[in-house]
């Protein structure tokens, strides 16, 4: 069986304002097969779906570590990130 090849989507960036959720990508723009983030920086982020990503409440990714959505698991909706320093950088890259 051939394998299914996929567009991959670059949503990579850094945080703009620290201390304030901002959206990686639109609801419009939402994973359909796979996802990945990396948190690239040294300081943790909080990840959250369909609402702005509030510290404690998410998905909280430690600095170095990457979250990937588990198989046959896809969340709908914009995602928000939440890192407490302006400039962090993170990878996410979804098909």
């Amino acid at each position: 069986m051939k394998p299914i090849q996929l567009p991959l989507r670059n949503f990579s960036g850094s945080i703009t304002t620290g201390g304030t959720a901002q959206d990686v990508y639109s609801a419009a723009q939402a994973p359909k097969h796979s996802f990945v983030f990396q948190n690239v920086s040294d300081t943790a982020m909080t990840l959250e779906w369909d609402a702005d990503a509030v510290a404690d409440k998410g998905i909280l990714v430690a600095a170095g570590v990457a979250y990937e959505m588990p198989p046959g698991v896809m969340f709908t909706g914009r995602m928000s990130v939440l890192c407490a320093t302006t400039g962090k950088k993170f990878v996410c890259k979804t098909t």
